[in-house]
């Protein structure tokens, strides 16, 4: 069995601060050997149910966050942030997909540092007119691929939602959200045995998951928070503008708007202002 663990940063244990999840932050170093820590007891519970390969994909912020001398040395690990796929890079031909660290969409709980692939120039990104998240569009492209999402950790916001778009994964809930900052955190022994476990019976269990497909067509969109952002992304061809702040692209094929909205969303970032937003 291939596994395939997603590694973010937001949903990873004890974690409640951008001091602590941004390389500039006061705390940085201290994430970066709790996050490790987190994969590592996931790679653990993979294994110890039967895996017979883990690739880890390091997908918060720049990408090189897990220290990599202290990864479990069994699992291999994809650095580094220019990806096509960007948090699921490779995905295709594994048998399940771990979500560790994952994190709430922006703006529709509490759900601690709560955003979805990018910070303040982001209002909302939507799919058909749903708003979504980094799980339903990860698992979207793991599904367009084959690739079930079995096990996801993080807080309790993140834990719902995680289960009301792909059904009854299992959930390693490591902390509940207060705030947006602030959460009521397992210690962290008992948040990796949680993590080792969920991951353990997620694998075998594998059976039983199916992948998230979506069916075209699909409309992709991202709501900006400033109207400079949205006419930046518009620049990407086939996207179309739907008001001052939404920028859209569709296609029948999911993995097709999901490049042309991923373009625009790296291409729209390049106008915020740190001032005016």
């Amino acid at each position: 069995m291939k596994i395939y663990i997603v590694a973010d940063g937001e949903g990873i244990s004890g974690v409640v601060s951008s001091e602590e999840m941004h390389p500039t932050g006061s705390r940085f170093q201290e994430f970066r050997r709790l996050m490790t820590m987190d994969v590592n007891a996931a790679i653990a519970g993979a294994f110890d149910a039967g895996a017979s390969e883990v690739v880890v994909n390091d997908a918060h912020w720049s990408m090189i966050n897990i220290i990599y001398e202290d990864l479990d040395p069994r699992a291999e690990i994809i650095r580094g942030s220019n990806k096509k796929l960007s948090m699921v890079e490779q995905i295709e031909g594994f048998d399940g997909a771990l979500f560790i660290g994952l994190h709430a969409k922006v703006g529709h709980s509490h759900g601690v540092a709560n955003e979805t692939m990018v910070g303040p120039e982001m209002y909302e990104m939507r799919m058909n007119g749903m708003p979504v998240g980094e799980v339903e569009i990860n698992a979207a492209i793991a599904g367009y691929f084959g690739v079930p999402v079995i096990m996801v950790s993080g807080d309790d916001c993140l834990g719902k939602e995680a289960t009301e778009s792909l059904g009854e994964v299992e959930t390693a809930i490591v902390k509940k959200s207060i705030d947006r900052w602030s959460a009521r955190c397992l210690s962290l022994e008992k948040a990796h045995q949680e993590i080792h476990t969920k991951a353990f019976q997620a694998v075998k269990r594998l059976g039983d998951f199916k992948p998230y497909t979506i069916e075209g067509p699909v409309e992709l969109e991202i709501e900006w928070t400033s109207t400079a952002e949205c006419k930046k992304s518009s620049l990407v061809p086939g996207s179309y503008v739907k008001s001052p702040r939404i920028v859209a692209y569709k296609s029948n094929d999911f993995l097709e708007a999901w490049r042309g909205i991923y373009a625009c969303l790296n291409l729209g970032v390049m106008a915020f202002d740190p001032l005016y937003g």
